[in-house]
């Protein structure tokens, strides 16, 4: 009877799966229709010697794809070219206070797809550019952000790469292909980001590009992280929350994760964006006057900063991860199943001396890779189960192994 209750279960919900994803194909043909109105609509200028960059994910992808930018801003700036890089507006300041294009763009995302005018907009003004390439080095290819934006460019030459369909549906992308002028190739075989990106490098005439660990250099004169904020003593930083809660290992687990680093003579620092406050509240009462509170008070390169500084690192699989890595910080991660090999654990292609790549703690399941569509059962702000069944021995484990050879290193 529980093994029928449970087939039903899952019958229920692969139809409203179904459902959901046949709405969103159709509110994406809808928009796709808008576009091409405001595409034609809008005036163009001559072609200039511009290139346009987008990249419209998340913090943590546009850090494992800051060597590539490098690379790639760099090379058509020797060419004479002027770089136009499209970046999400959630680490859009920071990436022109690392000056990583001639001129950054910053997208709100969610307007982009909720807002017709603010969309709008958007198709305007890079049509009206006039720019000569356009570049989206993204895998997981978007119809309605990173496709639409391309193909409203009307560059001479419109590159991407060939892709996949965890992000687009397979008739979708079937168009929007045909808005590239060229498609990178790809293997179908499973690559962790560092390398995607390499391969899509190479794909392009980077020949020489590798697979490495970006590095973020410190910026001189960025917020006041060391002066106002910062304990004067050593300090482990914990990074609680998660894009969704389903991937949040419990906050009892941070909580005696902070403690033992109590113990063990760290203060302990607390950060995250202004909307995960109201979750914390628990860990700053159990920690008392052995934390300090940076959630929401830090921009993007103060919070790389106060990584650097940092003993350890124990976080989700968040920006924090990338983040931490990319500052040279020791970094623990708990680690799910859903995108598992994707973008954790590390794989590179050179090996950096001494240099810190990020222990990543996980409980192997037969299901890892299901792209966060679990098939447990669980509460609305619970964990899925892989990252529930984490335990919080396993992940101190880990943070004594970096503890122990940091001790190590200053005897």
């Amino acid at each position: 009877m529980r093994s029928e209750a449970m087939c039903r279960l899952l019958v229920t919900h692969s139809r409203r799966v179904k459902l959901k994803q046949f709405l969103l194909n159709m509110r994406a043909v809808l928009w796709a229709m808008f576009d091409g109105l405001a595409v034609l609509t809008s005036s163009r200028e001559p072609r200039r010697n511009l290139i346009l960059v987008i990249r419209l994910d998340a913090i943590g992808d546009f850090v494992l794809w800051l060597d590539a930018a490098r690379a790639l801003v760099h090379r058509y700036r020797a060419q004479g070219y002027s770089v136009v890089l499209v970046g999400n507006s959630a680490w859009g300041r920071w990436a022109r206070e690392m000056g990583v294009a001639n001129e950054i763009w910053e997208i709100d995302v969610r307007r982009f797809i909720g807002n017709l005018l603010y969309r709008w907009r958007w198709l305007h003004r890079i049509r009206k550019a006039g720019f000569k390439i356009a570049i989206q080095p993204t895998y997981s290819r978007d119809f309605l952000v990173g496709d639409s934006l391309v193909r409203s460019s009307c560059a001479d030459q419109r590159i991407g790469s060939v892709g996949d369909e965890a992000n687009i549906a397979p008739q979708l992308k079937s168009w929007s292909d045909r808005w590239y002028t060229r498609l990178v190739p790809a293997t179908s075989m499973k690559l962790m980001e560092l390398s995607r990106n390499a391969e899509f490098m190479r794909g392009l005439g980077f020949t020489d590009f590798v697979a490495r660990v970006p590095t973020i250099a410190q910026i001189s004169n960025i917020g006041n992280v060391g002066t106002n904020w910062l304990p004067r003593r050593p300090y482990a930083v914990l990074s609680v929350a998660a894009s969704w809660q389903g991937r949040e290992w419990p906050i009892a687990n941070f909580i005696d994760i902070g403690q033992r680093l109590v113990i063990y003579g760290l203060h302990v620092v607390v950060v995250g964006a202004p909307a995960d406050r109201c979750r914390f509240f628990n860990l700053f009462n159990a920690l008392q006057d052995k934390v300090t509170d940076l959630v929401g008070k830090t921009t993007l390169g103060d919070l790389a900063e106060v990584l650097r500084c940092a003993t350890v690192v124990v976080t989700n699989e968040t920006s924090a991860v990338h983040m931490g890595a990319a500052v040279g910080s020791p970094v623990v991660c708990v680690l799910g199943g859903g995108h598992f090999g994707r973008f954790a654990p590390y794989e590179t292609e050179v090996t950096e001396g001494d240099r810190y790549l990020p222990i990543f703690v996980s409980v192997k399941m037969e299901c890892f890779g299901c792209n966060w569509h679990c098939k447990y059962s669980r509460q609305r702000k619970e964990a899925v189960k892989c990252i529930n069944d984490i335990s919080v021995e396993k992940v101190w484990s880990a943070v004594e192994t970096v503890l122990n050879a940091h001790k190590r290193l200053r005897e």
